[in-house]
């Protein structure tokens, strides 16, 4: 059974609790990487992206990702987020 997060406290920020940095969660990767989180979930559960398991929550660190997209054919990551980046201009 699932339980909701616990209320935020008065001055605390609103909305979804978000992981940036090294560790990042799939709302900060389907950002970008420039697609839905339904995409980043269908791509977990079919192992196509590498993730981890956390307190419940599926996340991912970013140096696994870049590695990742690194050994993909075609685009460097680097021209990928920039290709994301001028996609959300």
């Amino acid at each position: 059974m699932k339980h909701a997060p616990p209320p935020k406290k008065a001055g605390q920020a609103r909305g979804r609790r978000v992981i940036n940095g090294a560790m990042q969660d799939v709302h900060s990767i389907a950002c970008r990487l420039g697609v839905t989180e339904g995409k980043v979930r269908n791509d977990v559960a079919r192992g196509l992206l590498p993730h981890h398991k956390f307190a419940g929550r599926i996340v991912f660190l970013t140096s696994e990702v870049d590695e990742f997209l690194r050994k993909l054919p075609g685009v460097s990551v680097d021209e990928a987020l920039e290709n994301v980046e001028r996609r959300q201009l």
